[in-house]
């Protein structure tokens, strides 16, 4: 493990050193000569005319030498120029072993012609059957060891300059490294700093979003562990006392009445666990809500026409919107939230529950206010958490298994929307659920 930072170094400034290198290669190699071809490809023409007058002079200069003698002697002559001269020169017959037709017409016009690379040259000897050849022109033989120098000092910058890149680069995966390490190790409020400037910002960003969400799925588990386990203790201790009974009690009606309490065990460890399996399902990675398109004003009248039979409370209902108002909700789920609600009011409230349904802007409201004792200010938000215990009016022994509020709010939570309570005009709470009308929109 000790060896991994300095591969994770080398490999970073070597994949971007060499990625630099072929870069410079294709681009010197491949790219530039396809440009200067297809670029100067326009200026042929002047290119072209550019050279015939640099090599006019010694064209003419060489004609009136060769002329001043026989043609027989015109390949001697030149070998004794020669020495003169720091290109090659030649003679050479104007025949279709040498020249193309089209040049050889080029030639009897007395044109100068030009070589592809502008390093060679030919012209007609007056009007003999000869044409006088100057070139190709030599390269300075220090061009090639100054290219290698020059290449070799560029290189060397270069990797030093992907060295300085790659150091602060590597500095901050290795930051990223540790504490990926120190999260699987256990530490869970370990957390990537980097500096504003850092490329790798949005990663880092990334990564302690999803530690952040590690953190709390975490601490969530284990708060619910210990909840439930608490939860459990009393259910289960009173199932090994009715056991115990049953055992040393031979009485009827006294092994009946404990047989009746088991059973009334096991129906609320039953209970229990069906509504942990609800509260659970709402945080499943596989746990989509399927919104749908529904008048809002019908739907709620029908889901507190169905409570209306399970409550004991009397029920008003508020409609401040249009009948025909359209939103976008899941009405299964969501309908449970509001059941949840009502049924809470109901079992802590004196007799009067009250439903209304607003629309603020582009959220609709569904109000639920009861006549109970209230919810101190203090404990609006402790409300919501699974297992929440408040005062002797709100424990278990008014039934429940306090894990409906905390189903509410993931319900409306996978609305995009808030749940809340406060003071009730009729004296006890309001739970308010809040969602944006046009979800997903």
């Amino acid at each position: 493990m000790s060896g991994m930072p300095g591969d994770t170094m080398k490999r970073i400034f070597l994949s971007f050193y060499l990625f630099i290198v072929i870069v410079l290669m294709l681009a010197i190699f491949v790219v530039i000569p396809l440009v200067d071809h297809y670029a100067a490809a326009p200026f042929d023409a002047q290119f072209n005319q550019y050279y015939r007058e640099l090599v006019r002079g010694p064209f003419f200069m060489l004609r009136q030498d060769l002329l001043q003698r026989p043609e027989q002697g015109w390949a001697e002559r030149l070998q004794a120029l020669q020495p003169e001269y720091g290109y090659p020169l030649a003679l050479l017959a104007i025949s279709r072993e040498n020249f193309p037709q089209t040049e050889i017409d080029r030639l009897k016009n007395g044109e100068i012609l030009v070589s592809a690379d502008y390093h060679q040259f030919w012209q007609r000897v007056d009007q003999s059957n000869y044409a006088l050849a100057i070139g190709p022109f030599p390269s300075p033989g220090i061009n090639s060891l100054l290219d290698i120098w020059t290449w070799g000092l560029f290189l060397v910058l270069l990797g030093f300059a992907a060295l300085l890149w790659a150091l602060p680069f590597w500095r901050q995966l290795r930051t990223i490294s540790k504490t990926a390490l120190a999260l699987g190790e256990g530490q869970l409020d370990a957390r990537a700093r980097l500096p504003n400037s850092s490329a790798l910002l949005p990663l880092a960003n990334t990564f302690n979003q999803m530690a952040e969400r590690i953190q709390s799925l975490l601490t969530a588990q284990k708060e619910l562990t210990n909840a439930v386990s608490h939860e459990l203790r009393t259910p289960i201790a009173r199932l090994r006392f009715g056991l115990e009974m049953l055992e040393t009690s031979s009485e009827p009606q006294i092994r009946a009445h404990y047989v009746t309490g088991i059973h009334q065990d096991l129906n609320e460890l039953d209970g229990l666990i069906s509504e942990l399996l609800t509260y659970a399902r709402y945080d499943w990675k596989e746990f989509r809500l399927k919104m749908q398109e529904h008048a809002v004003a019908p739907w709620l009248e029908g889901v507190l026409t169905e409570l209306s039979r399970k409550i004991s409370a009397h029920l008003q209902q508020a409609y401040l919107i249009d009948d025909q108002l359209v939103a976008s909700f899941e009405p299964k789920h969501l309908g449970r939230a509001v059941g949840n609600l009502v049924q809470n009011a109901d079992r802590y409230g004196n007799g009067l529950i009250k439903v209304s349904l607003e629309q603020q802007d582009q959220d609709l409201l569904i109000h639920v206010d009861d006549d109970g004792p209230g919810i101190p200010e203090a404990d609006w938000e402790r409300i919501f958490e699974p297992f929440a215990r408040l005062d002797a009016s709100r424990n278990r022994e008014s039934g429940g298994y306090g894990l409906g509020l905390a189903i509410v709010k993931r319900v409306v939570d996978s609305h995009r929307g808030t749940v809340t309570v406060s003071s009730s005009p009729l004296g006890g709470s309001r739970f308010t659920i809040c969602w944006p009308r046009n979800y997903g929109r």
